[in-house]
């Protein structure tokens, strides 16, 4: 087994590039998370989809491009798409590396590390 296949083992395929055009969301499972994949002008993030504060649908919020962040459709908290974190430094989500591979999106099986002083309540 080749070093990239294994590192390739952490991830788990979610969606073609097609499937996520530049300016829309997808929600996808991965693990026992519900993940939002977002494409920002081609950069692709992907973030825990469960807002902190009343469990919103983070996939359906609005993109700030300029800011990189997603407000919670259900209350307009705006969360970090880079690294999770939320505007008045209440509450963050976990972020999940991301690989783009032959035109097809993986997303890391586990999150990244919460940004540090950040609290998550979600627990999963």
């Amino acid at each position: 087994m080749r070093i990239e296949d294994a590192a390739m083992d952490e991830f788990v395929r979610v969606f073609s590039l097609d499937e996520v055009a530049p300016g829309t969301a997808r929600l996808a499972t991965v693990g026992s998370y519900d993940v939002g994949v977002f494409n920002v002008d081609g950069t692709i993030y992907a973030i825990d989809n469960v807002c902190p504060h009343v469990d919103g649908p983070l996939h359906g919020g609005k993109v700030n491009k300029a800011a990189c962040t997603v407000s919670c459709p259900l209350h307009g908290r705006d969360f970090s798409l880079i690294d999770g974190t939320e505007g008045y430094g209440r509450q963050s989500v976990a972020t999940f590396d991301v690989s783009v591979r032959d035109g097809e999106i993986y997303v890391a099986s586990t999150p990244r590390p919460l940004v540090s002083g950040a609290t998550q309540t979600s627990n999963r």
